[in-house]
């Protein structure tokens, strides 16, 4: 098992269990101190209150936002929530008043009519399909929670510096605060990586027999599962599991694919790879579309850059989709090369290199 998945696999057991989770956020740098909203004490409190700027929220979905009627704080961030306090408490701001708040928040049968407004927990409102779409720490912390088998709902706070109180603490000293306390620490961008390999990323949509100049294929219509983009799966002759089948992976050029375009090989790839399968009698081409601007080479500044990471797992689900697990790779597949080679062998998928006809 990977490294990257046991530090994500304890921190979903810490919040299963109630405990605390240090989440690093690759972007910003600053770690939080994480823990499951339902399973939130004032001891939990207490310690985060300890540790953190204090500033907590509760990281929840947008549907849970609506049904409790928590409006944006303000029209600068739509994300941060008008802060409640739950009914029945002291000021509120104890940690034993915050914790019952908190776990108010997190509670299936909790009213909108059961929380004063404005008080001293803040919701924040966290993106429906998490750290797949908006890789932050409030889809992080609702990710864990939900991964955990417990409430779309958990409370965050930044972990503040020791070694320079009025800074917020990051890189080592986040280490070294999560083995202090014996904490499991996780970092978003490994949260994204697990998600990717461990759900589905594609989703069958279409199936039809196509003719076309290569012969007669089977395609398959696919949609990403998080956002727009659609892709296919050309399988010409015979493709089955055990046998190693070629593959090209192709992501779409509008210019060099329809028009022929001489400023890129990119339809110069894909119909040889086409002809050489033909010609093979067997093969597989996926097709890349993905959302956003179409790539089109000479027209459009390229942009494989804001598509490539998910590029090879998305590849891997069609690929599983399709029960292929025995694959030859074209070294002429533009954009990927070994990491598209290490992404589908992390899956299971056994390949060689099938070295590009001149």
């Amino acid at each position: 098992m990977k490294t990257t998945d046991v530090r994500v696999l304890r921190a979903i057991t810490a919040m299963a269990t109630g405990q605390p989770v240090v989440v690093n956020d690759d972007s910003g740098g600053d770690g939080y101190l994480v823990f499951a909203a339902d399973a939130a004490t004032p001891a939990l409190l207490a310690f985060m209150i300890r540790h953190t700027s204090g500033y907590v929220r509760v990281a929840l979905p947008g549907s849970e936002c609506e049904r409790l009627n928590l409006p944006p704080m303000c029209h600068r961030s739509t994300a941060l929530c008008v802060s409640v306090d739950v009914r029945g408490t002291g000021t509120g701001i104890s940690a034993s008043d915050r914790a019952r708040t908190i776990a108010a928040l997190a509670s299936a049968v909790s009213e909108a009519s059961d929380f004063l407004r404005p008080g001293h927990v803040v919701p924040l409102q966290a993106g429906t399909d998490g750290v797949l779409v908006r890789p932050r720490p409030a889809e992080a912390a609702v990710d864990l929670a939900s991964l955990a088998g417990r409430r779309r709902a958990a409370a965050l706070c930044e972990i503040v510096s020791r070694r320079h109180p009025a800074l917020m603490a990051s890189g080592v000293e986040l280490t070294e605060f999560a083995v202090e306390h014996g904490l499991p620490i996780v970092s978003i961008g490994e949260l994204v990586a697990y998600r990717r390999r461990t759900e589905p990323q594609v989703i069958r949509l279409t199936q039809t027999v196509l003719p076309t100049w290569a012969g007669e294929s089977r395609v398959i219509g696919f949609r990403d599962a998080h956002d727009s983009g659609e892709h296919l799966a050309m399988i010409i002759g015979s493709a089955g599991p055990g046998v190693p089948v070629p593959l090209h992976v192709h992501v779409e050029c509008l210019t060099g694919d329809v028009f022929g375009s001489k400023v890129c090989g990119c339809g110069r790839e894909l119909n040889g790879a086409l002809a050489r399968m033909s010609a093979q009698g067997s093969g597989v081409v996926v097709y890349l579309r993905p959302s956003g601007r179409p790539r089109a080479c000479g027209l459009f500044a390229r942009n494989d850059a804001a598509h490539g990471d998910p590029m090879p797992e998305t590849v891997a689900w069609i690929l599983r989709d399709l029960g292929l697990y025995a694959l030859k790779l074209s070294d002429d597949m533009p954009g990927f090369g070994l990491v598209m080679f290490g992404a589908i062998r992390e899956d299971g998928i056994g390949t060689h290199t099938l070295a590009a006809a001149g």
